[in-house]
């Protein structure tokens, strides 16, 4: 006969609290707690579970308390006991009284919340793997990395059969004098995914992977993005590259018997934005506009010549 986990840390925690106060702790409140330290917002979507037994914490690598959702549950119960021990106080003598057991997880990361164990206790104690799989964006700069990255922004994705925490930073090193400049910083993620085994907080052993680039914010934009150029028949219209792109119309072209180009004629399409038009330099009211012989030549060094329009 398995052993139903929910009512065991229920009942431990109101002997608990009996133990050591006058107050008492009412059985749908321990149960509501727990469902919460067991990552459940309520014990009848504890009781639901299907997927995932609860009873498979057991053979769990990781357990994590839901801290947060203790403390959430705990402030729309009526009725709870004053002198009610904190929430990871409640955690920790669960998880304790678990492992006694030999009913949790191998490890129990009990924390204010699992974005901040993570970023504070998870990745500080990876770096060297970070570091590992960093090395060759690393090889791309010319710094040296010694100190751990500092994480502000941290997703948690809970994904059904996994929950995934993602972390972004930027890595500063300590460029080397000894060799030019080509950045000193990356952009980087980690992903930690938690495979579940049971419940909503029991995990096999996580996955950690890490990945970056480096920050170019150095570099001149022009060199970063490349220097776009006004071509030569937006510079005679009056208009600009964008607005150009904007604009439809038919070429005739002006030219001697021989061939001899004098220019080109555009007649644009009355579809045409007329805020564009209006700023056309020249434009006739049937829409046309004459232009050089030069017109329609490329602005980018040895670079074909634009197809008219």
């Amino acid at each position: 006969m398995s052993i139903d986990l929910s009512k065991l840390c229920a009942d431990f925690m109101r002997q608990n609290h009996a133990s050591q106060s006058t107050t008492k702790l009412k059985a749908s409140h321990a149960r509501e707690l727990v469902a919460a330290f067991f990552g459940y917002k309520s014990h009848a979507a504890l009781m639901a579970e299907k997927t995932y037994p609860l009873v498979q914490l057991e053979e769990a690598y990781i357990f994590i308390p839901d801290i947060p959702l203790m403390n959430e549950r705990r402030s729309r119960l009526n009725g709870l006991p004053n002198d009610l021990g904190r929430s990871i106080d409640l955690a920790k003598l669960l998880s304790d009284m678990l492992a006694d057991e030999g009913l949790g997880g191998e490890y129990t990361w009990l924390y204010d919340s699992l974005e901040n164990y993570i970023v504070e206790v998870l990745l500080p104690d990876c770096q060297y793997l970070i570091d590992d799989q960093l090395s060759g964006a690393m090889a791309e700069t010319n710094a040296e990395f010694f100190d751990s990255p500092y994480y502000d922004d941290v997703q948690i994705e809970d994904r059904g059969d996994e929950l995934v925490a993602i972390a972004k930073s930027q890595y500063k090193g300590n460029p080397m004098d000894d060799k030019p400049f080509c950045g000193d910083t990356l952009d980087m993620v980690v992903q930690v995914t938690l495979p579940r085994i049971a419940g909503k907080r029991g995990f096999y052993e996580y996955e950690l992977e890490a990945g970056g680039c480096v920050n170019d914010d150095w570099v001149d934009p022009e060199l970063r993005y490349g220097k776009r150029y006004q071509s030569r028949l937006a510079e005679e219209l009056g208009i600009t590259e964008e607005e150009l792109e904007y604009l439809e119309w038919d070429t005739l072209e002006n030219s001697s018997d021989d061939g001899l180009i004098y220019g080109f004629v555009l007649t644009f399409a009355e579809s045409c934005p007329r805020e564009i038009l209006d700023k056309i330099r020249g434009l006739s009211d049937s829409l046309t506009v004459r232009v050089s012989a030069n017109a329609f030549d490329s602005p980018y060094p040895d670079e074909p010549e634009e197809n008219l329009h």
